[in-house]
């Protein structure tokens, strides 16, 4: 997904996982460019983040969702003036529940000015997992899915809604896992769901934690005994 010609733009805190492992230690590890500013200078001015990635020429920035909608509400017309954001062609949305309103008006508002429709990637992972596990296909458009909103809130089932339902619930997907790692859907008695019906995620993979540190009994909690 990144490669040696990107140019990475993080505000995120490094003591966050996210800004840790994938803003900082990523680019490291990918010999990626790294511009780096304080969360201070983006939420002060969110206009920043996109005055970053247009003087590096940014190609792959993260943030959490509530980042995109502060962009929308909090970055006046005048500010963008000369803004540029073709470059970018990765913009992750994670660590927070990723809302389908706010890819819309997130693209609305700054695809005049270079933005591509299929930059934004939700995206899903855990610091339990190195942060990462779950990503769409670059370069595909965020995929929403409509299911009847009474139905899945009594009894989980996560049924397709009709074209003309107005109260509906939308989910957009977060990809599929990464290489190597797994992903299922479990009951409370871990076993295995059907397709649409909700449930608890279960996953394994090489970036899995082993468990915690010199602490047996949390492991065997987190992990079990089978892990």
């Amino acid at each position: 997904m990144i490669t040696s010609q990107d140019t990475a733009v993080s505000w995120l805190p490094l003591y966050h996982d996210m800004g840790l492992i994938g803003a900082w230690l990523g680019p490291l590890y990918a010999g990626v460019p790294l511009a780096l500013m304080s969360p201070l200078t983006f939420l002060a001015r969110p206009i920043r983040w996109l005055q970053a990635l247009h003087t590096h020429r940014g190609t792959v920035s993260p943030a959490p969702n509530f980042a995109y909608d502060l962009c929308t509400t909090r970055i006046k017309d005048s500010e963008l003036d000369g803004i540029d954001l073709s470059s970018v062609r990765i913009l992750l949305n994670g660590s927070e529940t990723v809302l389908p309103d706010t890819l819309k008006r997130f693209i609305s508002r700054f695809e005049p000015y270079g933005l591509t429709r299929n930059a934004i990637l939700p995206v899903y992972g855990l610091a339990e997992c190195s942060v990462g596990l779950a990503t769409p296909t670059p370069n595909t458009t965020p995929r929403i899915d409509h299911v009847q909103r009474s139905h899945f809130q009594t009894s989980g089932r996560a049924d397709p809604s009709a074209k003309n339902d107005t109260q509906v619930l939308r989910f957009v997907s977060c990809g599929r896992p990464l290489p190597d790692h797994e992903i299922m859907v479990v009951d409370t008695n871990g076993k295995p769901v059907p397709d649409r019906l909700q449930g608890r995620i279960r996953f394994r993979g090489p970036s899995a934690t082993r468990g915690y540190y010199r602490n047996n009994e949390a492991t065997r909690a987190l992990i079990g005994t089978d892990g």
